[in-house]
């Protein structure tokens, strides 16, 4: 299913967001102005938080806790946005692994979703939930077109 949602999302920004491939220079930690990184993510340790995937991974942390928080934090909007960056953050690190040509077109898309995210945690206002605004904030900045 997350594959599924993967795809279509794919596809939309591919629809919608006009844009051509280009490539970061060999060794960048981030994507910078929307580039694809030369590198593969899949070799970066799961720390780095600059790289999709740890977002993602923080944003996977984060869903569980405000799971288990409930009330405020178990509403609708704020579920689906974790959901959103966790599956746009994947896919992006998926498509910079392998190079792909479509890449930039999603991390546009990848950059407003964390935008998003990093701020419905902020407006939280829950310590706990410092790291996913961190990681959303730095994936953003290597994302940013």
């Amino acid at each position: 299913m997350k594959k599924l949602i993967a795809l279509f999302v794919l596809l939309f920004a591919m629809a919608i967001l006009p844009g051509q491939s280009a490539f970061a220079k060999e060794g960048n930690d981030c994507c910078k102005k929307g580039e694809a990184c030369e590198k593969p993510l899949a070799g970066k340790k799961a720390g780095a938080p600059k790289s999709c995937a740890a977002c993602a991974k923080i944003c996977e942390d984060t869903l569980k806790y405000f799971k288990k928080q409930g009330g405020k934090y178990t509403e609708a909007a704020n579920l689906q946005k974790l959901q959103d960056c966790i599956t746009l953050c994947n896919a992006s690190a998926d498509l910079q692994a392998r190079n792909s040509a479509h890449a930039k077109k999603l991390l546009e898309v990848c950059h407003a979703v964390c935008l998003d995210c990093a701020k419905m945690c902020k407006d939280m206002n829950d310590p706990k939930l410092a790291d996913c605004v961190k990681s959303c904030e730095e994936c953003t900045s290597c994302c940013e077109s």
